[in-house]
């Protein structure tokens, strides 16, 4: 047994969807579905069952997608057992599980397939014109389904287990690639080199996106059945948030100051430095010291010179 909460809708579409009126007629045949059980509807053909559901609907017309919509299948192990009967029962039990009570319902079995199933259709409007609590559907679907297998000794769905098994691949693929993330585009680039597509649900009317999927070729998960963090609304304001917080990191990098590198004087090793920096500076480095210059050679010729001067001016005086 497992079920699968749809996307919600009008009543046309959705009990139009499960009572073939949309299909077929030459291959979907009144023997391929049956009304097998209903709760405050008329169900003696289309137009009265969409009445009916409209009627309450009628209280609180405001509401958007008024009709919720849940299959339920069962391994084929289980089909000797499912009569219509019996399914009815697992159907209203089902509904008790899921808090989902005072309201009209809808079941309708499909035999078409090669998997026994039905469908529920629900008012999300209940008999006292007020919304019917669906908060936290999928954890109480996942209860309620395990209590009834868990009650009846049904099969616990293979294919139920192989999503289970492959829900933390999905998951440790997905939290790697979102990792500092900015767009979508770059969010499924990853993960396409993870071999992981993304899919998008898209509003009817506005054709904008709603809702993510994750499919790996072999099942498709949506991102809330997997963790949720990973529901559209969240993975979009976290890209949108990587996006700003980057903006305002690289507009807050400080500016590199520049660098001046001041050489200090080398040590003056002896006395002969002393007298080269003396001269050269009582000059006023008009001149460059060439290659042949030797400094101690130049400080002997200015002593020598200093000396013949001295004599000179003593011999005028004698």
């Amino acid at each position: 047994m497992f079920a699968r909460i749809l996307k919600s809708g009008t009543f046309h579409d959705v009990v139009g969807y499960v009572t073939r009126q949309f299909h077929d007629p030459k291959e979907y045949t009144p023997d391929t579905w049956r009304i097998i059980g209903s709760e405050n509807i008329f169900t003696t053909d289309y137009a009265k069952m969409v009445q009916s559901f409209e009627a309450i609907h009628g209280f609180m017309p405001g509401k958007e997608n008024p009709a919720g919509h849940i299959s339920i299948s069962f391994d084929n192990a289980d089909a000797p057992r499912l009569t219509n009967e019996f399914m009815a029962q697992l159907a209203k039990e089902y509904m008790e599980g899921m808090g989902i009570k005072n309201t009209q319902y809808l079941v309708v079995r499909h035999l078409e397939t090669g998997h026994p199933h039905f469908h529920i259709v629900y008012n999300r409007v209940n008999l006292h014109g007020k919304t019917v609590d669906e908060r936290n559907n999928y954890k109480r679907s996942d209860k309620a389904v395990k209590a009834i297998k868990d009650k009846y000794g049904l099969t616990y769905s293979p294919l139920k287990d192989k999503y289970e098994q492959k829900k933390p691949e999905f998951k440790t693929k997905i939290s790697a690639a979102m990792y500092g993330c900015k767009s979508w585009d770059e969010f499924s680039r990853r993960l396409a080199c993870a071999g992981i597509e993304v899919k998008f649900h898209d509003d009817r009317d506005t054709g904008k996106h709603v809702g993510v999927k994750f499919s790996d070729g072999d099942i498709t998960l949506n991102g809330s059945k997997i963790d949720r963090a990973f529901t559209y609304r969240r993975l979009n304001n976290l890209f949108e948030f990587n996006r700003k917080h980057g903006q305002r990191q690289s507009n807050s990098v400080p500016k590199q100051p520049k660098v001046t590198i001041e050489y200090a004087p080398a040590q003056k090793p002896s006395l002969v430095g002393d007298v080269v920096e003396a001269t050269v500076g009582a000059i006023g480095n008009l001149f460059t010291l060439g290659p042949g210059f030797d400094p101690e050679e130049q400080a002997f010729q200015n002593a020598v010179e200093k000396e013949e001067a001295k004599r000179k001016r003593k011999s005028r005086k004698i």
